[in-house]
């Protein structure tokens, strides 16, 4: 009877050893998660009075190939010794985007106390020339100006007639120039190729000379005001179609004014 009564205290002693095992662990637990939670927020705060304290050491720019740094910098208003915090990344990035060279611009503050500035620079479609005929500034496909740049060597159409003057962070307002320059931007290669010069004509018309066609020279192209793509369409056509075929041939205008049509003045000898 008394081996029989030992075994039912000990049955009942069990459970009780594995409730207080786990209170144990349950206790470890909580303590443990307080211990991290402490350590969590004791960093944090560290951490914070740390970064409220950082100061702008080194200012990295990236991107640039024409724009002057000299000029990025001041824009960008940002000297070393700056809180970190302080300084406003999209403001920066606002500012340097007015530069007339800069399309695009983003700043970022590393914890290292560097500002990185990185731009995208625009890119140049056509060279503007002056009255005289001189070089004046760039155009790209939105119609954005740049000044000419010492070490850019670009061939690209030239415009004459335009009348509307340089400005460093305005569109071109000439909505027909505008019109062509996006469409030009987005021609096939072969196409783009026909374009030597493009002029403003008085009436506010663009008028497009073509690449010189052996000893034949430049063709005069009237293309109006509006409706680019298509009459390029046409122009690329008629060169494979009657000129190319026809090294005799002389064409003193041709013109595509003209809805779905092609105009011609036959050059006299």
């Amino acid at each position: 009877m008394a081996k029989k009564q030992n075994t039912k205290s000990n049955t009942k002693r069990a459970p009780k050893r594995k409730k207080k095992k786990r209170d144990r662990r349950s206790l470890l637990r909580t303590v443990v998660l307080v211990l991290a939670v402490a350590a969590l927020g004791f960093g944090g705060v560290f951490g914070w009075q740390w970064l409220a304290s950082l100061r702008v050491e080194r200012i990295d720019l990236a991107g640039y190939q024409h724009a002057d740094s000299t000029a990025l910098m001041e824009l960008a208003r940002v000297d070393t010794g700056l809180v970190l915090l302080d300084v406003d990344p999209a403001m920066v990035a606002d500012r340097v985007r007015r530069h007339p060279w800069v399309r695009a611009a983003s700043a970022t503050r590393w914890p290292t106390g560097t500002l990185r500035i990185v731009v995208q620079e625009r890119a140049p479609l056509v060279l503007v020339m002056d009255r005289r005929g001189r070089p004046a500034h760039y155009l790209d496909r939105s119609g954005f100006a740049m000044p000419l740049a010492s070490e850019a060597i670009y061939d690209l159409p030239l415009v004459r007639g335009l009348r509307e003057r340089y400005h460093p962070v305005r569109r071109l307002p000439n909505e027909t120039m505008r019109e062509f320059l996006d469409v030009f931007a987005r021609l096939d290669a072969e196409t783009n190729a026909l374009v030597s010069e493009l002029e403003v004509a008085p009436s506010g018309e663009l008028r497009l000379h073509t690449t010189p066609a052996g000893a034949r020279g430049s063709f005069q192209v009237w293309l109006g005001r509006d409706g680019f793509e298509e009459k390029l369409g046409r122009l690329r056509a008629f060169w494979h179609q009657a000129i190319l075929p026809q090294p005799d041939q002389r064409f003193s205008v041709i013109d595509l004014r003209f809805d779905g049509q092609i105009v011609t003045r036959e050059a006299s000898e």
